[in-house]
């Protein structure tokens, strides 16, 4: 007790095994060997020195406060901001994998708010096709009453493009206009009705589709074709389309229209036929919650589609311009939209500055922190605002690698914890 050094006694190793260890002490042993080099003489191996650490008297012990490590707790800390900052990481790297789509123009756009989920120069004026149709439709449908007849003009039976076949000086209802015009993407149906407007006729009516385009917010557009036909100077963008699209399913006999399969139509002659939705977004059915819209070529606008779908209470409006694969596009564009929600700062299509003495203020998203949390109107705590403002900030990909890399230092940290 208080030595450092305590000798260990040699371990004598005797050749004979354990009967030699009942022989009396003072007899003669065997004759040995001489002794090698590196071993004592007698067999005996060198003597083990064990060094012993001072010990302090228990009084002193009983005085002194435990001693602990002051890094204990850095690998815990460190594993659970690691865990931490990879599950938040995780939906960023599920919502960074944007739509593969083939369109020259593209967007998506949320209908009840006018926010854009995800575009590709979605402003930029284009040939567009019979999505036109879209617009003469809401003109004839907001300016002619539902049985109102109008005479089919030679302009009609003429028309280039998809013809239903009306003859010049038939009287046809605006409500089977209507129905050819969309289901059918019938070019004289489309001519007609805007040969029937009441101050201008065709170039009255297409004045009447430039205002009502302004007046839903539409920034981009020029219509001088009430069929889509490339006219010289006729151009809209993806944007105006949807907009048009959400105007058209606000309207409860057009979105019948687009929405159905299929319609019975009565001819003038009293003979019924049946009419399959050219929109196979809608026609073939394989795509549950798809409310249309209209799809639209000509050789040089290519393939053209705006197409509308509800979901779980949701309903998005995808435009693909310039594509040969619109119905993939459009399946990739509400895909993807329906994985994310719109967030403050998203553009907001159709949106016009509030009026200086407007009554109400328009709706507008809640704070980006309410909407991370799920409680709306109820102040989170500014830790959790701090965070997820700072995540909805980040780029994706560095959000996704910062996730990575925390998740790989938890790990690290933990496999040291355990050693």
């Amino acid at each position: 007790m208080g030595e450092l050094d305590q000798d260990v006694p040699p371990l004598k190793i005797s050749p004979q095994g354990p009967a030699e260890t009942g022989r009396r002490a003072g007899d003669p042993g065997p004759s040995q060997p001489e002794p090698r080099a590196g071993r004592r003489a007698g067999g005996e191996l060198p003597a083990i020195t064990r060094r012993r650490r001072p010990s302090l008297p228990a009084a002193v012990r009983g005085t002194l406060p435990p001693v602990r490590s002051r890094q204990r707790w850095l690998p815990s800390l460190v594993l659970a901001l690691g865990l931490l900052a990879g599950w938040m990481a995780i939906p960023a790297v599920a919502a960074s994998s944007a739509p593969r789509v083939e369109a020259r123009t593209a967007v998506v756009m949320d209908a009840a708010t006018g926010a854009v989920l995800w575009q590709r120069q979605a402003h930029k004026p284009v040939l567009v096709a019979s999505t036109t149709k879209i617009l003469t439709a809401i003109v004839a449908n907001d300016s002619y009453a539902a049985r109102k007849v109008l005479r089919v003009p030679e302009s009609a039976e003429r028309v280039d493009g998809t013809r239903f076949g009306y003859r010049t000086g038939w009287l046809i209802r605006r409500d089977q206009l209507l129905t050819t015009l969309l289901l059918v993407s019938a070019n004289d149906a489309a001519e007609t009705l805007a040969a029937a407007w009441p101050d201008g006729g065709r170039a009255g009516f297409l004045l009447a589709m430039q205002a009502k385009c302004a007046e839903l917010g539409c920034t981009d557009s020029t219509w001088r074709d009430p069929a889509g036909l490339d006219a010289p100077g006729h151009r809209a963008s993806a944007a105006d389309l949807a907009l048009l699209g959400r105007a058209l399913l606000e309207r409860p006999v057009l979105a019948k229209l687009v929405g159905s399969r299929s319609v019975t139509y009565v001819w003038p002659s009293g003979r019924r036929v049946v009419l399959s939705n050219h929109n196979h977004f809608v026609g073939r059915g394989r795509d549950p919650g798809a409310l249309g819209v209209k799809t639209g070529y000509t050789t040089r606008a290519g393939s053209t589609i705006v197409a509308a779908q509800r979901r779980g209470g949701r309903t998005l409006v995808a435009v693909a311009l310039g594509s040969d694969h619109i119905y993939e596009d459009v399946r990739a564009l509400l895909g993807y939209g329906f994985t994310v929600q719109p967030v403050a700062g998203d553009e907001l299509l159709g949106a016009r500055p509030a009026e200086p003495e407007a009554a109400a203020p328009a709706a507008t998203l809640p704070p980006a922190a309410e909407r991370i949390t799920g409680r709306v109107g109820v102040s989170p705590s500014p830790l959790v605002e701090r965070v997820g403002l700072r995540i909805l900030a980040a780029p994706l990909p560095l959000a996704a690698s910062a996730g990575v890399a925390c998740l790989i230092l938890g790990a690290l940290a933990l496999a040291w914890r355990r050693h």
